[in-house]
């Protein structure tokens, strides 16, 4: 047909191209496959809710999830897929009857599309029976949208018993603007800022501000992207409320109801030897302190029976709330006065169980947390609960209650203990808590390197731009080696230009070279210009001659320790003096390593 009479053919009449007929049929047919992803509480691992993923056919060029949303997009039909995806994904985690909350991924631009069906969803879960408060919505933001609009239609969703998720939280358009105006129930946090979050200050110090400000409008965590034992260290100790991600769990058609033990093995290795290798170490943790053995109560027990325990013992702050052997809630003491004070209350509620009145998200802590990271959680809580005791449990076992005062108390105690023993100027551990630590760590079999980091030219430094130069010089190597360290490290300032740190890991070597690149280009920086430049300054030495010394640098001294190799630390002192003085004869930035074997 030549090509002018082909043009004069309306579009509506030309064949469609095969990915339109494609997504054509996926939606005629509602031919989408979904996979459901745990999201687990951070440090309890229990399974808080599953991301329902939505999938075409499998032998579809659109089965991969960025494919056939593109297409809907394209062809303007992303509001009934997302109806689709949703549907699918509430009949099948339905079908599935697994506990938990089902967390359903919602385009924005569909909640404010004029011929997006309003109350679809509902007549969906109220279809089956699936409960309204065991759906989160998540808007995923791909694209700008009418924040007014936006906001309207999460505010409507709210209101009917949905909760709210913001998704991808720093990947898309003004999300922190987002955050403010729409107020979620919970945010995640995209993967880019938690991939290797361990190595990444800048975003640690973001994800920490994201914890920060979601505490502040009463909104949880997630923290998305999570692949490595590292990742989840760091979100643990950031006190994110949950963790989601390929180390955890993948998606699946038969949702992942644990985390594996080999990975809660790992990080339980880990707190071991950070919490109970040193002594001071395991007083900053929970388990040091005694948790009131609290009775708890069933979820079928009758609400009744825990009133006459709270009006007969008025120190009863709260009662745990369990469900088999898994604590899922508590009463708190303020609030089952309140219920019961009003008229008719003890009718209304004679054959109520503990499971309608518990509060259903106690805090909840671990034995191994620290009890800095527990003091933060509890102090951010709604001001009628800060002074409710915490609820201690040893894995997923339930301990006991821990009450605000021994807590704050104890806390008071290691500050004071900590203020002592360290350096007035780094804050870092002084020589005490360094020879208890290599000392623990000896005891303890558990090979580590010793390593002894030495000022180099820095009396010359310090008598050529005097003390408060000298000072920041000395607080740029405390910087240099926090940074330096990672989960089963340490660092410690014997005084004066000596500092000790204790690594651990097969990559110790590299990072200890990184460090002292950047020791390297950010001392420099104390100079001014002409010395820069010249890379020298004019100084006195010991005996009063004036000489000329080099720009400062670091003599470092390495001692792996194998296990059994020492048996106190002050053989090991020892080996490393001799090192030391092998390292100071070397000019520039230097890292001698002890590579024989001691007996």
């Amino acid at each position: 047909m030549p090509n002018a009479i082909l043009s004069l053919i309306p579009t509506s009449q030309q064949q469609p191209n095969p990915t339109q007929s494609e997504l054509d049929l996926i939606i005629e047919n509602e031919a989408v496959v979904t996979l459901f992803q745990p999201i687990f509480n951070a440090t309890s691992y229990e399974p808080f809710a599953f991301e329902a993923l939505s999938r075409g056919p499998i032998d579809s060029t659109l089965h991969m999830p960025d494919a056939l949303f593109e297409a809907a997009q394209i062809y303007n039909r992303i509001a009934e897929l997302d109806c689709i995806c949703r549907k699918k994904a509430i009949e099948t985690f339905h079908h599935l009857a697994v506990p938990g909350k089902l967390s359903v991924n919602i385009c924005p631009s569909s909640l404010i599309d004029p011929s997006f069906e309003k109350g679809r969803t509902m007549r969906v879960l109220q279809d089956i029976g699936f409960p309204i408060d065991r759906v989160i919505l998540e808007l995923t933001e791909q694209q700008s949208v009418d924040h007014a609009k936006l906001k309207t239609a999460a505010q409507h969703y709210q209101a009917m018993g949905f909760s709210i998720a913001l998704d991808d939280l720093g990947a898309g358009y003004s999300s922190l603007r987002l955050l403010a105006e729409l107020k979620p129930d919970y945010i995640k946090i995209d993967k880019f800022f938690t991939t290797k979050v361990h190595e990444n200050e800048v975003a640690g110090d973001f994800i920490k501000l994201i914890q920060d400000l979601a505490s502040r409008v009463d909104c949880k965590v997630v923290a998305e992207g999570i692949e490595n034992i590292e990742e989840l260290l760091f979100v643990q100790r950031s006190g994110i409320a949950f963790g989601q991600g390929y180390l955890l769990g993948k998606p699946l058609s038969q949702p992942q109801l644990t985390v594996p033990d080999s990975v809660q093995e790992r990080i339980a290795a880990v707190h071991t030897s950070q919490g109970l290798v040193t002594p001071m170490n395991e007083r900053e943790r929970v388990s040091s302190l005694q948790a009131e053995p609290t009775e708890p109560c069933d979820v079928d027990d009758l609400a009744l029976a825990m009133l006459k325990r709270f009006q007969e013992n008025p120190h009863l702050m709260v009662i745990p709330v369990l469900r088999g052997d898994k604590v899922v809630g508590a009463l708190l003491r303020d609030e089952m006065l309140n219920i019961f004070s009003t008229p008719y209350a003890h009718s209304l509620y004679h054959h109520t169980r503990t499971e309608t009145m518990m509060q259903d998200k106690p805090l909840i802590v671990q034995d191994v947390d620290s009890l800095a990271s527990v003091s933060q959680l509890a102090t951010k809580r709604p001001l009628d609960q800060v002074y409710c005791p915490l609820i201690v449990c040893e894995g997923g076992a339930y301990v006991g209650t821990l009450s605000i005062r021994e807590l704050l108390k104890s806390i008071t105690q290691i500050q004071l203990d900590h203020a002592l023993h360290c350096n007035p100027l780094s804050q870092l551990p002084g020589n005490i808590g360094i020879e208890s630590e290599v000392q623990n760590r000896l005891q303890a079999q558990i090979p580590f390197v010793l390593l002894h980091f030495d000022l180099d030219n820095f009396k010359a430094f310090n008598d050529f731009y005097g003390y408060e130069r000298g000072d920041h010089m000395i607080l740029l190597v405390a910087k240099l080696l926090r940074k330096t360290v990672q989960s089963n490290d340490f660092v410690g300032h014997i005084g004066g230009d000596d500092f000790v740190m204790l690594m651990d890991g097969a990559d110790w070597e590299s990072r200890v070279w990184a460090m002292l690149d950047s020791f390297s280009d950010t001392s420099a920086l104390l100079y001014d210009p002409v010395e820069r430049q010249q890379k020298y300054i004019e100084s006195t030495d010991r005996a009063g001659d004036i000489k000329c010394f080099d720009l400062a640098s670091l003599s470092v001294s390495a001692l792996p320790c194998a296990p059994g190799q020492f048996s106190a630390h002050l053989e090991a002192s020892e080996v490393i003096a001799e090192i030391k003085h092998r390292s100071k004869q070397i000019k520039g930035n230097s890292l001698v390593v002890n590579r024989r074997e001691t007996a």
